[in-house]
């Protein structure tokens, strides 16, 4: 009796356990849908680049734009955004992301194509994403100084410099500030630059070292016109400001649209040192499309196409065989690829790491809406 019971015992307990497999066993995979939707900056990715990719694989792109990272940002942390591929800002951005476990995991045997990334480019990105383990370097640039030459050879004729001082110090922005004077929106794009004319570690994290550039920023604030990082190349073109902080990118479209004009605008990385930045390729977690969103991503590192969007764009590309596609034009274009003279200057915000760092950005970060205000 008691074996026939045991028996029994058993096949029902077994039984039970088929039913419970059964019941959450996990669902048959089903084939992505043709479509894979972008997230990307305005203006960026052209009409060309996305029919080619539709052509190749028969995946359809649903391209959207936004104009600033907090805009991106607060999609990605808000909730499952729906989108497969985004380009956010290296630092601080993609250092924070990471950490609020914002990206899958990038699955590097579906991107045979990352070894065309640029060397240079990939050391610089491995100080946010060591290992590339969740994104790819792609648009990069330099932050400098962009400036109508006619205005400025008037108001010094006897020539000047092209350094910090013709931007950050005050008593040459007495002079031109008539003529308008821009910086950029973000603190983490100037705050660094008035470290250096202070003579401070650009990427210092004391609070005294950032006391002072905040009390020399606030010598140059009566003279500074806005804060704006989207109207940047109308003003310039305009000729709304004679001079300005400004991303590379932007002062190269300024410098082209400007030419038609016939007004001279330039473009500099100052020779005290600059800021370089990078914008990365990286799929969220929960993209409908993560084998697509692959796809693209492979896609936009063939020199080829890599190639295109720098000639339409003016944005360096960390793609390095591009440049054999492109005119000799481009590729001497130090605004475009600097040369190793100034990238030996040049300088990556590395992100908080330790407490005390976490720190220092919160009060950077206050520093400078005061600063914005007038008011520090």
């Amino acid at each position: 009796m008691f074996s026939r019971f045991l028996f029994r015992l058993l096949l029902l307990v077994s039984l039970v356990g088929i039913g419970v497999w059964y019941y959450f066993k996990p669902a048959p995979r089903q084939p992505e849908d043709k479509y894979v939707n972008v997230y990307c900056w305005y203006g960026l990715i052209d009409p060309e680049t996305i029919k080619e990719f539709e052509n190749e694989t028969g995946v359809t792109v649903r391209l959207d734009a936004y104009d600033n990272n907090e805009v991106l940002e607060a999609k990605l942390l808000a909730s499952n955004s729906g989108f497969d591929v985004v380009f956010p800002t290296s630092s601080p951005y993609v250092a924070w992301q990471i950490q609020a476990g914002v990206y899958q995991k990038l699955d590097k045997n579906l991107l045979p194509n990352i070894k065309e990334l640029d060397p240079q480019v990939v050391r610089w990105m491995s100080a946010i994403d060591k290992d590339l383990t969740y994104s790819l370097p792609y648009f990069w640039g330099t932050v400098g100084i962009v400036y109508n030459k006619d205005i400025i050879d008037m108001i010094f004729p006897g020539g000047y410099e092209k350094n910090l001082a013709l931007l950050f110090n005050p008593k040459n922005l007495q002079k031109i500030s008539k003529y308008g004077v821009s910086l950029l929106e973000e603190g983490v794009d100037v705050i660094p630059f008035a470290l250096m004319y202070v003579n401070k570690n650009p990427n210092s994290t004391s609070f005294e070292d950032l006391d002072a550039a905040a009390k020399h920023l606030m010598k140059m604030r009566p003279y500074i016109k806005r804060f704006t990082s989207s109207r940047v190349v109308n003003d310039i073109v305009l000729g709304d400001t004679a001079l300005a902080l400004v991303w590379s990118g932007e002062a190269q479209q300024a410098i082209e649209e400007a030419k038609d004009q016939g007004k001279n605008i330039e473009y500099y990385v100052p020779s005290d040192g600059g800021i370089t930045w990078i914008d990365a390729m990286a799929i969220p977690k929960g993209a409908p499309h993560p084998k697509n969103a692959h796809a693209f991503i492979n896609f936009m590192l063939k020199p080829h196409v890599a190639a295109r969007i720098c000639k339409n764009t003016k944005h360096g590309i960390a793609v390095s065989g591009a440049k054999k596609y492109l005119s000799k034009h481009i590729v001497d274009n130090q605004g475009i690829f600097p040369g190793k003279n100034i990238i030996k200057k040049l300088f990556l915000n590395t992100p908080p790491k330790t407490s005390q760092e976490v720190l220092f950005e919160r009060e950077r970060t206050r520093v400078w809406a005061k600063i914005r205000l007038n008011e520090y």
